[in-house]
């Protein structure tokens, strides 16, 4: 028999086969010995198999690998057919790599060394390929992704690598063309199942989401979510005139057929669109999600919900907007929406979030993020305009509740959660996700969570166990993403029992596993083995074993958990509390290693380490598995909404010693991770923090002084916000040190210069660089915009590939709408001011804190030192300039002066100076007024000199004039605090300078000025003003009192 050959004779008839029909005979009887058997795999790789079947594959005719760019297809999409003997060799070779490539991590190396993976993607194309082909080649791509995902230490390096193969422009036009074929058969559906699959795994970075949004891969989603849709019956039937006269009518897809999956669907458009509104509103104006789902008004009166919604309406308990419902709303129950009490008052956050988002206080609990803080005048409904939301919002709500699938509920919530977090509901919505939504996911997860408990240490999994491990570990991260900017959301959550529910599952992430590797097969001649050599990369030689699935979710279900654990702890002081009052914290602290051990209570630590039982196990083999970047990011995130407690900081957090583990991630060769650690350190260096200290020992303020020179602006703006914390109330030697090490010429470069702005401008100039040759007409028109913008040349992909022939009023809307959203989203300028502004704030907010000293011969000893460091007249000046309305660097026709700062508060126009039409103007920001006005403060808080010397700039004190009608009121507070500063008198030898001081400030009307805010609309600032008014007047008796400094917070 054929079977008893030995290995090299099989091998040798399959390269010398003399025609495809033998050769399909010996491939056959390959596949047979190796399918389902890893030991027959490993033996076969260290025989050389892998070369031969790469050898087969690339004999295929040099054609272009996606074959779009040709009229005629060879093959119809999705059609099946009796295979030619070459193909059929072909795909027995393609099925064999998948075979080899399901045997688990250790088979990645010899894949990959032999070059696998371009290979396999030249078979993906369907108008170039058989669809047997086309399927195999996705199944052998879905395998081996499945493997890297098992892979230790290496996995989020694998999947990378994959994703960097896949995710090229020809071939995702060929995940596009599969996604949008139109046949029925279940080979073309599993196709397009596994094509959302590998998006959903692989498609983690933003250029990857970029890429195929614009490409159209998104829109192709959509259509199918659509079909999905009109599969279920819920197209209004009433619409389609409406449909034809917009020209909309051939976009509503045929229903689904049988076979396609709806939450790989879901799961693939939420992994598209998470994290960017511009995304979100593709999805939301994709051209078949408005003509299946149209905002179209519905009135049954003898309906009883149609009743009940009148009800609420005359009691005031239903929607305020004046708009009508859409047709969609009617399939959910009616929810009364009232204003909890306890939002009343809301928490406001004292510490600062991870990046360059400022945390503000808006409507209903919520607070700014990066999505809420941009503009609403381009909308897809919902904010506070009267333009109705996207039907698919009340439709994926009603997806959730109607389904009796909990994967497809996880996945319409994901989907959900961006669209929420985009902006792109109504504010009353917030209550429906209250009632509606978040019990659902709570519910989820008190159902699930015995999954995570399961002690399954074997290599592979039932497809069941995989699924609902796949519920578990989205959950929570939904949830996380839906009550983060939201204190009634959260309420919600905890209500429901979310809190505890994370943390028990964080708890059982950490129980330890019996195996951690697959088990090598048994073999009667271990001799024959060969194990992985050092170099791990031979084509006939396995790699490292990875881990048992087991491993690899208890892994995921960390970072899930610490997720809606930080979520819950953003606001509330008592959620931290029982938090804490949960024991999760070691749970935490081990979050924080690459290479955890066993979560041990404070306590407990400290006695096994006195009898040094502490097992410390190698990398690789430790019971607890090792951390991705991603889970330490977590962690970090979930420590700094934890500091932001006082009592935190100085019982549980330094009981648990996070200060050693933090200090270590600074270090980490991840700038994404030095970046969360930097944003830790920021609440670790407070006045109360008892963990100051030993930072300090251990050399943190060299290492954030080096980070404040770093590229990256997450890591100068984190570096620098902690250094602000550190110099606060700290030893003046503690003081002269940071500023010494920072540099003083660095820090004025970062108070006074638009770093991103000139390192952007730079690259511009650059690559303009490139076209000296080209005339100057010809140069001048480059300056119209950065390389990088691509506005003027991007087009929609979802009209674009239906031809010039689709187009309508509400499609024209939409696509100035969304070029609206990529102009926002993508411009690399207001990016780089955005972060040039935070970085100015907190820089001169370094240089208030150095000179805040509660003793009044040590603060103006400060901030004389700080006057010879930076410049005295440089200072004012440069706070001046603050002031000032700027001259934006013009891109075109660049006429301006080059320092883009108009002197005297004058404007643009202003005589002097010539300004571009093509210029913009940016007006001072709040915050950064807010900053120079409370350093001045501070200056004026100490000896008359002092405070002489802020009363003689003049220029400086007629930019402050300008602001006392400024809408911030911040802006008018701090202003009061400076001029009571100002006209204070230290005694009778200051009486002198008290007068002049205040006779200058009156002949700059800033008496007048004050008397005014003594009717402003809020209270505090009118208190201010009638102290700051009666100091000037002279009519406080007590003129010894020590003036009103501001302390940071």
């Amino acid at each position: 028999m054929a079977n008893s050959q030995n290995p090299p004779a099989l091998l040798w008839q399959i390269q010398n086969a003399r025609n495809h029909v033998e050769q399909i005979g010996r491939l056959r009887q390959l596949k047979d010995e190796v399918i389902g058997d890893v030991r027959g795999k490993e033996k076969w790789v260290n025989h050389g198999i892998l070369q031969s079947l790469v050898h087969l594959l690339q004999q295929k005719p040099t054609e272009s690998p996606s074959g779009l760019e040709t009229k005629e297809a060879d093959v119809p999409i999705g059609q099946t057919m009796d295979l030619p003997d070459d193909d059929r060799v072909r795909l027995l070779a393609l099925q064999l790599i998948a075979s080899f490539a399901k045997g688990g991590p250790s088979f990645l190396s010899p894949l990959n060394a032999v070059g696998v993976v371009p290979v396999v993607l030249t078979y993906i194309c369907p108008l170039k390929n058989p669809a047997q082909l086309v399927l195999t080649s996705l199944r052998a791509l879905s395998n081996m992704t499945e493997a890297a995902s098992l892979s230790s230490k290496t996995s989020t390096e694998d999947t990378a690598v994959l994703a960097k193969a896949l995710f090229v422009p020809r071939y995702i036009e060929s995940l596009c063309a599969i996604l949008d074929a139109e046949s029925t058969s279940p080979t073309v559906q599993e196709q397009k199942c596994l094509v959302a699959s590998l998006i959903s795994r692989l498609c983690k970075e933003p250029r990857f989401q970029d890429m195929l949004a614009d490409a159209g891969v998104l829109d192709a989603l959509a259509t199918l979510l659509a079909s999905f849709v009109v599969a279920r019956g819920e197209v209004l039937p009433f619409t389609l005139d409406t449909l034809e006269r917009e020209g909309l009518d051939a976009a509503i897809p045929q229903a689904t057929p049988q076979g396609l999956s709806l939450a790989l669907i879901l799961e693939a458009i939420s992994v598209i669109i998470a994290d960017s509104r511009f995304r979100t509103g593709l999805l939301l104006c994709s051209p078949a999600i408005m003509a299946v789902l149209i905002s179209s008004e519905f009135q049954e009166r003898n309906s009883q919900i149609s009743r009940t919604w009148e009800l609420l309406k005359k009691s005031g308990l239903a929607h305020g907007r004046s708009v009508d419902r859409s047709a969609i709303d009617y399939l959910l129950p009616p929810v009364p929406v009232t204003t909890p009490r306890f939002l009343l008052s809301q928490h406001h956050p004292s510490f600062p979030s991870k990046v360059v988002s400022w945390e503000t206080p808006a409507k209903h609990g919520r607070v700014a993020t990066k999505f809420t803080t941009v503009d609403r005048e381009w909308s897809v409904g919902g904010g506070d305009i009267d333009e109705p939301e996207s039907p698919l919002i009340p439709w994926l709500i009603h997806l959730m509740r109607s389904s009796t699938n909990d994967h497809e509920k996880v996945m319409a919530a994901s989907v959900l959660a961006s669209v929420f977090k985009g902006g792109f509901t109504s504010p009353d919505r917030e209550f429906s996700l209250s009632v509606l939504v978040l019990p659902v996911l709570c519910q989820i997860l008190k159902d699930y969570q015995t999954e995570s408990g399961k002690n399954l240490d074997a290599t592979f999994v039932d497809s069941e166990t995989a699924t609902a491990w796949a519920i578990l570990e989205r959950t929570p991260a939904v949830l996380a993403r839906f009550i983060a900017d939201s204190v009634f959301l959260q309420q919600v959550a905890h209500d429901s029992g979310a809190l505890k529910l994370a943390c028990k599952l964080l708890k059982d992430a950490y129980a330890p596993s019996v195996i951690q590797s697959p088990p090598r097969p048994w073999t009667p001649n271990p001799e024959e083995r060969r194990d992985f050599g050092e170099d791990g990369f031979s084509a006939c030689q396995l790699g490292p074993p990875g881990q048992v699935p087991v491993c690899a979710h208890k892994i995921r279900m960390r970072e899930s958990s610490i997720k809606l654990i930080t979520s819950l702890a953003t606001f509330k002081e008592e959620f931290r509390k029982e938090i804490v009052g949960q024991d999760i914290l070691p749970s935490v602290v081990e979050s924080l290693s690459e290479t955890p051990q066993k979560p041990t209570p404070p306590k407990e630590k400290s006695k096994t380490q006195e009898d040094g039982a502490v097992p410390i196990h190698p990398a690789g083999h430790s019971p607890y598995g090792h951390n991705p970047t991603s889970v330490l990011i977590a962690a970090c995130h979930a420590v700094r909404t934890l500091a932001r407690s006082v009592s935190n900081l100085r019982t549980a957090l330094d009981d648990n010693c996070v200060a050693i583990p933090i200090f270590k991630l600074l270090k980490h060769v991840d700038i994404d991770v030095k970046v969360a650690a930097c944003s830790v350190v920021c609440n670790l260096l407070t006045e109360s923090s008892p963990m100051r200290d030993p930072l300090i020992k251990a050399g943190v303020i060299g290492v954030l002084c080096l980070y404040a020179r770093s590229d990256n602006a997450g890591l100068r703006l984190n570096s620098l916000w902690a250094l602000k914390h550190l110099v606060q109330m700290a030893d003046r030697d503690i003081k002269r040190q940071c500023l010494e090490e920072l540099g003083p010429g660095w820090l004025i470069q970062l108070i006074c210069d638009d770093t991103e702005d000139e390192a952007l401008h730079a690259r511009v100039v650059g690559a303009r660089q490139l076209l000296t040759d080209a005339d100057e007409d010809e140069a001048m028109d480059t300056d119209d915009c950065y390389p990088e913008a691509t506005d003027d040349i991007w087009q929609w992909q979802a009209i674009h590939r239906k031809g010039p022939g689709f187009d309508s009023t509400r499609m024209r809307v939409a696509d100035s709408m969304l070029r609206a959203l990529r102009e926002k989203e993508f411009d690399e300028v207001r990016k780089a001011r955005e972060a040039d502004l935070v970085i100015q704030e907190q820089g001169i907010d370094f240089i208030r804190n150095l000179i805040s000293i509660p003793q009044q011969p040590s603060q103006a000893d400060m901030v004389d030192y700080v006057f010879s460091e930076l410049g005295q007249d440089r200072l004012f000046d440069i706070l001046a300039s603050k002031l000032r309305v700027k001259v934006l660097r013009p891109f075109a026709r660049r006429q301006s002066s080059s320092s883009g700062t108009p002197g005297g508060g004058e404007g643009p126009g202003a005589p002097g100076r010539s300004v571009s039409i093509d210029s913009r103007v940016l007006y001072p920001q709040s915050k950064i007024i807010v900053a120079v006005i409370y350093l001045l403060t501070h200056i004026a808080a100490g000896i008359p000199r002092h405070r002489q010397l802020v009363v003689a700039q003049p220029e400086l004190l007629k930019l402050l004039a300008g602001h006392f009608n400024n809408k911030d009121v911040d802006v008018r507070r701090s202003l009061c605090h400076l001029l009571k500063n100002l006209v204070w008198c230290d005694g009778s030898d200051d009486m002198l300078g008290r007068d002049l001081r205040v006779r200058a400030l009156k002949d700059l009307g800033f008496l007048q000025k004050l008397e005014g805010l003594e009717h402003d609309a809020e209270l505090d600032v009118r208190e201010r003003a009638k102290e700051a008014v009666s100091t000037i007047k002279g009519e406080e008796e007590d003129a010894l009192r020590v003036p009103h400094g501001r302390v940071d917070c």
